[in-house]
């Protein structure tokens, strides 16, 4: 799924991914989010997010990125930020069951 994305956008996903998650304690947040499946999953979602119509599409680095972030540097960061604690969150909830059997002590 993520085949058609540029490199730019994954390494702006995957850096802001690393900045929130070190606001978060190891366990469970890194622990989870080391798991190449939960990753991928985690990086898919935020990119949905961020490309809501186009579904599971291939998509190319377009002026659709820059629409959606159309805003001052400050803004757009704080937007993604927003964008993967809220992903964050979602994917534990979501996975909450095979994250239970995955980590101890979850």
């Amino acid at each position: 799924m993520l085949q058609g994305f540029s490199n730019l956008t994954l390494i702006r996903v995957n850096k802001t991914i690393e900045d929130v998650l070190d606001d978060y304690p190891v366990h469970p947040y890194h622990a989870a989010f080391s798991m190449p499946e939960l990753r991928q999953k985690l990086i898919a979602h935020i990119i949905s997010q961020i490309f809501p119509r186009h579904g599971s599409e291939t998509v190319q680095e377009s002026s659709d990125f820059a629409q959606v972030w159309q805003c001052s540097r400050l803004q757009a960061q704080l937007r993604m930020d927003m964008l993967v604690r809220g992903s964050i969150l979602h994917m534990l909830r979501e996975n909450a069951t095979w994250l239970s059997q995955q980590l101890p002590n979850l």
